[in-house]
């Protein structure tokens, strides 16, 4: 069960905003602490609120975590061009404003036991929920052998923080993709497979893992479900 710490009279969890980071063009770091720890698993999402917002479907977002339970806070990386009244609203959020967060889940997680051998593919900014399980990994010295497939358009997010990590990583574009498949498949058989980015992506990767004889229990995909 997850531990949220105090809730507000609607239910809500309210967190406030320590840190804004511009990483690259609209693309933000944002780091909030909580009122009280907040309870969760590396890898996992939490459905925030926007910020002076009402309740509503309209007002609320999945967002994967990037940091860790150890960090004590909760760091996200968004596009805040506004092309939502959400992102508008959280594009607005300065240092000491408040959001509310209600419920954290997720399966993209590495479950117990943990692998001995992991590889994400990762596209654009799907890699936040990879930061938060190799930061993890490394943190606590997981034994899991690992590599990371980042697709982007533009800059790759975490670059700088992600290369003194270890693990075998690889950045590409989009058309590099598909052959990157065949050699990790081959070099590491029994590898479990992290895919997380836009759902066009996770399709793309997904279905290439399938054709290349990945079984579906060793895909885990990051789907807001």
């Amino acid at each position: 069960m997850i531990t949220l710490g105090v809730m507000n009279s609607r239910g809500f969890y309210p967190i406030t905003l320590k840190e804004k980071i511009q990483e690259y063009d609209q693309v933000f770091t944002l780091r909030f602490v909580p009122e009280e720890p907040i309870d969760f698993v590396p890898g996992q999402y939490v459905h925030l609120l926007a910020p002076a917002s009402p309740p509503g479907p309209e007002n609320v977002r999945h967002l994967s975590l990037a940091s860790t339970p150890e960090e004590g806070f909760l760091q996200f990386t968004v596009d805040l061009a506004p092309t939502s009244t959400y992102k508008t609203r959280l594009a607005a959020l300065e240092p000491g404003g408040q959001a509310h967060l209600f419920k954290v889940k997720g399966e993209f997680v590495w479950g117990d036991p943990p692998p001995s051998q992991a590889i994400f593919w990762a596209g654009g900014l799907g890699i936040t929920p990879v930061r938060s399980l190799v930061r993890s990994l490394v943190a606590t010295k997981l034994s899991v052998d690992w590599a990371l497939v980042h697709v982007a358009r533009g800059a790759w997010l975490y670059q700088k923080e992600f290369e003194p990590w270890g693990g075998n990583q690889v950045r590409i574009r989009r058309e590099g993709l598909a052959t990157e498949i065949a050699p990790r498949t081959g070099q590491w058989p029994g590898a479990r497979h992290y895919v997380s980015g836009s759902a066009r992506f996770v399709t793309a990767v997904t279905q290439m893992l399938t054709d290349a004889g990945v079984p579906e229990a060793r895909v885990v995909v990051e789907n807001f479900r």
